[in-house]
């Protein structure tokens, strides 16, 4: 079985394909945490494992005899102890789990095993994404009860897994049942304490228009940690990390995981302590956090997927892809080919109306697109970014026939439309802000702070919710509206809802991300076969939880195709290229006024979900023709692209030592019978040493047919960019990632090659 309970022993051991989980409740019913690693033979008992050891003047519990500590119960010791979940106040004196307050004021939570059960089943939680198994999976959870030694207060431990992935889920419920309130000042969905010191962190930093960059340290004593107080899991930081051996690569080495299922506040922690041993959390933010959880209440904690591999980081990003594709996004796009779109946002901003944006249809038609989506500026009278949010209804003077007309001659192009909303925000001068102006979060008697404008709803309460998404419903319902992008474009401030008391506004943020979820669900309720795209200012809300509703995401208003490079690699490390919302965008960029070829403007937006984002107007029959291929390619390879397993080959961040920096990539189809190399020149010098990339991912058994697409220049003053296509050969899988490919640099920056690779008999 892959879960099981030994009881001679009391070990819990949780088995994935390679991965085993073992924790064991030792004297006084303390849960203590035993091992997370590579899998060991099924009956392993690893209780030897506990320590013997406790660090002078820790504490011990006030069971324990002192003749008896001193004969080694050091393992009973909370500081020495490695916890499975752990709680403040009983001397442990690493980042808790548990924080709160009994009625009494006391702060002290001390669990103890209580009793468990084995269900074959992943329960979903309440109001909250979590992971989910399809009907050909069988899923094995683990839910232990640990109840407060004193007070009647009930934490049950959820450890779920579902076979074929060496994930394991992780939650927790809260249950108050001491008859009066408790109040969590914190309640953080995992720990994990780890054996090691010799580890390297791997986290995502960023900002807008640059968000998911990677950074990768050793671990030091002390604490790293990295949160979120935006509201959303903002631009700034992502909850996600790794952490691994020093010279853990792509394809070797021991490799931890934590990824959290949340879009609001949250904190990810990595802890080295005094004895050489790391404590890694993750959670909602507890800052301004403060539940108050009434007697027969419950709280259910956001779900973590938690990974480990000994094969690399790459393998790991592998398995949180697979996961977060199937188990994760929902619905009939998660596996149903995608239409191509093209926005209008830089073709126009808020400047169009019906006959122009029909006009930008009929020529991306040109090029494949199958969708239109209209983009800011088409309801109340949004001629800039200062007005009409929450009035969601069409603006007849630049849409004269209403949205039905508009719809009509798209669909009559043969063509889907899509729409941009953005409905959590009010602004000022709107209809709605003018009927209901306490609907838009401020703190009584204080101004509100602004930001681009607006001011965010009260989503918190259910009539808010319910009023915006009938206004949208509306909309979307009244022609065959197929896609429609979810915006957020500023942070929350002044935190308050009029209908929380004045002990219960502590609640706020995680009831307002709550209240997104719901407003989420009542549209994919209502309209299954929606296609959403979150945005959240660019990528600020790139995380699994909302991929639940949105399986793509705006990954970043930054489209410039070598900025993307390290955006959607950092990206890559967690999320699958399928959720990674990524256009082919104006030449030169309008945010960095870089110029980029077609070829290399497709490529790097075949690493994503790949659209356009210009007006074809402005493009030459050369650039047209250019687009056209590199949308035929994407459409050839979709299904390698968005359905197969990802490896990155070069990698962005590095400064190679052949002076010339690369990034590449690769796509390898699940049968391995076909691939897609991606190759990126960042900047070059003259005469250039030579360079052979290995590749990843195929059969060395299978021979393999390859031919490439590539940057060219034409003998011509100026210089005009072609691409140029040829045959490489016929090569064997070993050869290929062995010996490697030889790369051919053309001189100047910024050449691209994108190389298909097909199995031959």
């Amino acid at each position: 079985m892959p879960i099981t309970f030994n009881k001679q022993n009391m070990t819990f051991t949780i088995n994935t394909e390679n991965t085993t989980y073992q924790m064991a409740v030792v004297e006084y019913g303390l849960l203590t945490h035993l091992y997370y690693g590579q899998r060991v033979k099924n009956g392993t008992d690893l209780t030897y494992l506990l320590n013997r050891y406790a660090a002078a003047r820790a504490s011990t519990y006030n069971e324990i005899p002192y003749e008896e500590f001193e004969k080694g119960a050091a393992r009973l010791c909370p500081q020495a102890r490695f916890q499975e979940y752990s709680t403040f106040g009983i001397g442990d004196r690493r980042t808790p789990c548990l924080i709160g307050r009994f009625a009494n004021g006391g702060g002290t939570i001390d669990l103890r095993y209580h009793s468990h059960k084995i269900i074959h089943s992943k329960p979903a939680l309440m109001g909250l994404p979590s992971v989910y198994a399809n009907e050909n999976e069988k899923a094995h959870t683990l839910i232990i009860k640990m109840k407060d030694k004193a007070e009647k207060l009930f934490v049950e431990l959820y450890y779920s897994i579902i076979d074929g992935h060496d994930m394991i889920m992780r939650s927790q419920k809260i249950i108050n049942k001491t008859g009066k309130p408790f109040f969590i000042n914190s309640a953080l969905s995992f720990n994990l304490d780890i054996r090691r010191s010799d580890l390297d962190l791997i986290s995502l930093y960023g900002k807008s228009n640059n968000e998911r960059y990677m950074d990768r340290a050793p671990l030091k004593h002390g604490k790293f940690s990295t949160d979120s107080t935006a509201g959303a899991t903002s631009n700034f930081s992502s909850p996600a990390f790794m952490v691994c051996e020093h010279n853990a690569d792509e394809e070797h080495g021991e490799c931890y995981g934590a990824v959290l299922m949340y879009s609001g506040n949250f904190v990810a922690s990595a802890e080295l302590d005094y004895n050489d041993r790391v404590r890694l959390t993750m959670g909602i933010n507890p800052t301004t956090f403060n539940w108050k959880l009434k007697n027969n209440e419950e709280f259910t904690t956001p779900e973590v997927i938690l990974g480990y591999t000994d094969k690399g980081i790459g393998q790991l990003s592998r398995n949180y892809h697979d996961i977060i594709r199937y188990n994760v996004c929902r619905g009939k796009w998660k596996k149903e080919q995608r239409p191509v779109l093209t926005n209008n946002w830089e073709a126009t901003v808020f400047e169009f109306n019906t006959d122009k944006l029909v006009e930008i249809a009929k020529d991306a038609k040109a090029f494949g697109v199958d969708m239109l989506v209209v983009d800011d500026g088409w309801f109340g009278h949004r001629d800039w970014d200062n007005t009409s949010l929450g009035d969601w209804y069409v603006d007849k003077k630049k849409l004269p026939g209403g949205m039905e007309d508009l719809c009509k001659r798209i669909n009559d192009l043969d063509m889907k439309l899509g729409l941009w909303f953005e409905p959590e925000m009010i602004s000022e001068d709107s209809d709605l802000y003018r009927a209901h102006p306490d609907w838009a979060i401020k703190v009584p008697n204080r101004a509100p702070m602004r930001s681009r404008w607006q001011y965010v709803l009260d989503i918190t309460r259910q009539e808010v919710r319910d009023y915006i998404i009938d206004m949208i419903s509306k909309v979307i319902g009244c022609c065959p509206i197929a896609y429609i992008k979810w915006d957020m474009n500023r942070n929350i401030t002044d935190a308050y809802s009029l209908n929380l008391k004045a002990d219960e506004q502590g609640e706020f943020y995680h009831r307002y991300v709550l209240g997104v979820y719901d407003m989420f669900e009542q549209i994919i309720e209502r309209f299954p076969n929606l296609l959403i795209e979150s945005c959240c200012g660019g990528g600020g809300r790139f995380d699994a939880g909302i991929m639940y509703y949105s399986p793509q995401i705006w990954t970043s208003d930054n489209t410039d195709p070598i900025h993307r490079l390290k955006i959607q690699y950092g990206t890559s490390l967690f999320y699958p290229i399928s959720t990674m919302g990524a256009h082919v965008a104006y030449a030169p960029n309008i945010n960095t006024y870089h110029n980029a070829t077609v070829l290399q403007r497709g490529v790097v937006a075949m690493a994503g979900t790949f659209g356009y984002e210009l007006d074809p107007m402005h493009e030459t029959e050369e650039s047209m023709a250019q687009m056209l291929k590199m949308t035929q390619l994407y459409k050839k390879h979709y299904f390698t692209i968005n359905h197969g397993d990802y490896y990155r080959v070069l990698s962005p961040y590095d400064q190679q030592t052949v002076i010339t920096r690369i990034d590449a990539w690769q796509f390898v189809s699940k049968d391995k019978k076909s691939a897609l190399l991606s190759i990126v020149q960042m900047d070059n010098v003259n005469d250039p040493n030579e360079i052979f990339i290995k590749l990843k991912g195929l059969d060395p058994n299978k021979n393999y047919k390859l031919f490439a697409y590539s940057d060219g220049l034409e003998n011509t003053r100026p210089f005009k960019s072609i691409i140029k296509e040829e045959e490489l050969g016929v090569f064997s899988g070993e050869v290929l990632m062995k010996a490697g490919l030889h790369y051919s640099l053309i001189r100047g920056d910024n050449r691209t090659s994108l190389i298909e690779i097909d199995e031959v008999e």
